[in-house]
């Protein structure tokens, strides 16, 4: 039967069917990837994001406007990675253009869509045509020429038909992409998407293995018995639809709960979005947290979990319940246990676990900037594809001033964490130093390749190690310490740098990076250079030179 109107709760399922299609085939969106290293994870963190969302809204909601300020809010905070993020914005274009609307018709939807993609641009200080962004432009503007749609199946084989086309076309837009012989990894994972929704409307409902992390889990077996000690406590999340009856909405202020909260616990996450609230506590007396919120509304959504059982939380430290508020604090992201601990030992307040295939999302960020009392928080997000949630979870937290340093790589962030000078009284020289920090330095990394590639002018066969510098590939060969040389060989101005710094990773060995200490002593002799162990994913060495 064609269907011409949609409620919030076929919305959902429409959107519920997506993320499992994009589940199902993740892999494929992650290996569509322009670099030939193992570090592909479009497809991850678009799965992760949209699946926040659909987690979300647990309870059937008829009314399509109130489902998609939930759903979105929660796809949101879930957001991670640079195509997760342009995926939050596109979904939050769509709940602003369905605001008000209890159902939705043919063109309703359509006008929505475009809603979605002009939030999504907006969210790009430079877009870039041949992305993902591309993808739902094209498609969305053919659309609105038409209007002669007479059923959703209609109108979604029409917008997934234009995407592919678009699609097919992102490599001449693009031309890494053609010259990694690949299409657009995250316009693929929105086709995929669309195909899922369309297949719920179809009566089709897609299986897949769901990721653990979106999902309240169950009771698993443990060394945790009779005899054992709560030592971490609960965690404790839900989300808390504000009553009319209880409390004036218009008025409330979350900062009620927040004070409460922090009498009984830490680690406090609470976002107020209208009449919805999404809290998060780390508390030995959930009930106590229940109790207090049900004053003001009735619990969306609720899970408990014991921390001694599964305790993965992804910020490192664990602050004292009062913490003594401070000028500044730095929050940084950073993969392995030696960039932790140096980080740590630089200046950083707070570590965040992540890099590499392991991209945190909004809401961690906004865990870790409530576990800090600082007038203002600088994030070091060290890898190109966190920044962007970076920034939107800074744009996101309104309870100090946070600010965003673009680094790149973990090397960019121990420059800007070297340059950092806390005694000053301006946090805008401060900034500046820290930039000027990355500006000065070289930065390089070396890891082995998973496939056949040409990318940026350089073949790569499978198995030989790649030099990565300032984002591009210039190296090529046969062993790691090889490519190293041949990246360092590439730097511009190499023989007037003094200071090189070597940080090796978890499948580099210390004698390896001595090696390639002396070996760099003899090609540069003027140079000073230092091997420390980083112990991250994927990148053999991490290389810094000034």
């Amino acid at each position: 039967m064609a269907i011409t109107r949609l409620d919030g709760q076929t919305l959902r399922e429409m959107f519920a069917n997506g993320y499992r299609n994009l589940c199902r085939n993740e892999n494929e969106v992650n290996s569509l990837n322009v670099f030939p290293v193992p570090d592909g994870d479009t497809g991850t963190n678009m799965s992760r994001t949209i699946g926040g969302g659909v987690n979300g809204v647990e309870n059937p909601v008829s009314d399509v406007s109130e489902f998609m300020k939930t759903f979105s809010r929660a796809v949101l905070l879930s957001a991670r990675g640079n195509s997760g993020v342009i995926l939050s914005q596109f979904i939050r274009g769509i709940s602003d253009g369905t605001d008000n609307k209890a159902e939705l018709s043919v063109n309703d939807f359509g006008k929505a869509l475009a809603s979605g993609v002009k939030c999504a641009y907006s969210s790009v200080l430079k877009p870039t045509e041949g992305t993902m962004l591309t993808c739902l432009r094209e498609p969305v503007e053919k659309l609105e020429a038409h209007d002669d749609f007479e059923d959703f199946d209609a109108m979604l084989s029409y917008v997934i038909t234009e995407m592919k086309n678009t699609l097919a076309r992102t490599p001449d837009m693009l031309p890494v992409l053609k010259e990694a012989g690949v299409v657009d990894s995250g316009g693929v994972g929105m086709v995929i998407i669309f195909e899922g929704m369309l297949s719920h409307l179809k009566g089709n409902r897609i299986e897949a293995d769901l990721p653990a992390d979106n999902f309240s889990t169950g009771f698993v077996s443990s060394s945790f018995g009779p005899d054992s000690v709560l030592e971490y406590g609960y965690c404790t999340e839900f989300i808390l639809q504000l009553m009319n009856a209880k409390t004036d909405i218009a008025s409330f202020d979350v900062k009620v709960l927040i004070d409460y909260l922090e009498t009984i616990g830490d680690s406090i996450v609470a976002v107020k979005d209208n009449d919805v609230v999404k809290i998060h506590v780390h508390t030995f007396t959930p009930e106590k947290a229940l109790g207090f919120a049900r004053q003001f509304g009735e619990f969306i959504t609720l899970k408990i979990e014991n921390m001694s059982v599964q305790h993965n939380e992804s910020v490192e430290a664990k602050p004292a319940k009062k913490k003594e508020k401070v000028k500044y604090a730095i929050v940084a992201v950073a993969s392995g246990d030696g960039f932790k601990e140096l980080f740590s030992e630089i200046g950083a307040t707070a570590i965040i676990d992540g890099g590499q295939t392991q991209n945190p999302s909004a809401e961690e960020f906004i865990a870790a900037f409530d576990e800090i009392e600082a007038e203002h928080i600088i994030v070091l997000p060290n890898n190109s594809n966190i920044v962007m949630t970076a920034e939107l979870a800074a744009k996101m937290y309104d309870k100090t001033d946070v600010r965003v340093i673009s680094t790149k790589s973990m090397a960019q962030g121990y420059s800007a964490l070297s340059m950092y000078n806390p005694w000053s009284d301006d946090i805008d020289e401060i900034i500046a130093g820290m930039v000027d920090g990355i500006e000065s330095v070289a930065t390089g990394s070396v890891a082995q390749a998973v496939h056949d590639s040409d990318v940026d002018g350089v073949h790569v066969d499978s198995g030989e190690y790649i030099g990565v510098l300032d984002g591009k590939i210039c190296f090529a060969a046969a062993d790691k310490i090889s490519a190293a040389l041949g990246l360092i060989s590439k730097i511009s101005d190499v023989e007037d740098k003094e200071v090189l710094t070597i940080f090796y990773g978890e499948d580099a060995s210390e004698e390896e990076a001595l090696m390639l200490i002396e070996r760099i002593g003899e090609i540069y002799p003027h140079m000073e250079s230092g091997c420390i162990f980083g112990g991250q994913k994927v990148y053999d060495f991490y290389i810094a030179v000034e």
